[in-house]
């Protein structure tokens, strides 16, 4: 009787999924289950110790009617606005720096990436206390006859000075980045566009620009998805204060689940999830349309 094998096809598909099924369970269990429970839970009130009672939209309702949302809600996005148009402007200008003939450019670009090693706590400790009242900043304001000021107390800066750390921190990570973008563009584009009498400016408009567009994606992709979920700065350096100025979405969020308000969190958790989902697709849109 002849022997009936497996189409080869199938075979290779069979193998395929056999080497996926790992990392699929795994990602069903901790990732794809956790969601779908806490989307139904932001559907309902529940503490997790009692049954959860349905409520539908109501934690949402009462999320855009809380002023302690909002204005974390607001906080988040000027962190934003202000962390993703500073912090990859001056990467971009550190990455053309360091892209030149000068002495010791191993050593600067070792040195701006050190930031980037380091752990966000141990960043944001010891920016707390170079910031505290009798901190180093204010004793170099005071030495050179500058009046020093309560930066992470006062809640007019103490947001303010979380941006400094947070840009000063991911300074490196933009800068290595677009370096090794800038590397990758050929140097042929620049020639020609020498040869064509462009200046400075107009061979870094119509020849770096250019090349740089998908690092610039990714790093405004990256970048405005770690800046909405930012948290251990906040954490470490204010505790969300002085009076709320510096809480953020996240730390509202964790702020519910240690309350027990499962749902009230879980909502949070989703507006998150929607703002950043549309937020890539239109940065997405608006890349592919000037490609």
């Amino acid at each position: 009787m002849a022997r009936v094998g497996l189409h080869p096809h199938t075979r290779r598909a069979l193998t395929g999924y056999a080497l996926i099924a790992p990392a699929m369970l795994v990602t069903t269990a901790f990732l794809l289950v956790p969601m779908a429970l806490s989307a139904y839970w932001s559907l309902t009130t529940y503490n997790g110790i009692t049954a959860p009672t349905w409520v539908g939209l109501h934690n949402y309702v009462a999320l855009f009617q809380d002023p302690r949302f909002l204005r974390s809600l607001s906080n988040t996005v000027a962190f934003v606005i202000l962390g993703m148009t500073i912090g990859p402007a001056l990467g971009l200008c550190a990455a053309l720096l360091l892209n030149e003939r000068i002495h010791g450019r191993a050593f600067f670009r070792t040195a701006i990436f050190l930031p980037v090693t380091t752990s966000l706590v141990v960043v944001a400790t010891v920016w707390k206390m170079l910031l505290n009242d009798q901190g180093i900043v204010n004793a170099v304001l005071s030495f050179f006859g500058l009046s020093g000021h309560a930066w992470l107390a006062d809640p007019s800066t103490a947001l303010y000075a979380v941006i400094l750390v947070s840009v000063w921190q991911g300074l490196g990570f933009e800068a290595v980045v677009f370096l090794a973008a800038l590397q990758s563009i050929p140097h042929d584009l620049y020639d020609a566009a020498r040869v064509d009498g462009a200046n400075s400016w107009r061979r870094f408009r119509h020849v770096t620009l250019p090349g740089l567009r998908p690092t610039l994606l990714f790093v405004f992709v990256i970048g405005i998805i770690g800046s909405f979920q930012v948290f251990d700065q906040m954490f470490v350096m204010t505790q969300g204060g002085p009076v709320g100025s510096t809480e953020t979405i996240v730390y509202y969020l964790i702020d519910r689940f240690q309350a027990l308000e499962l749902g009230r969190a879980s909502a949070v958790a989703y507006i998150l999830l929607a703002i950043l989902a549309t937020l890539s697709a239109i940065q997405f849109r608006l890349f592919e349309e000037r490609s």
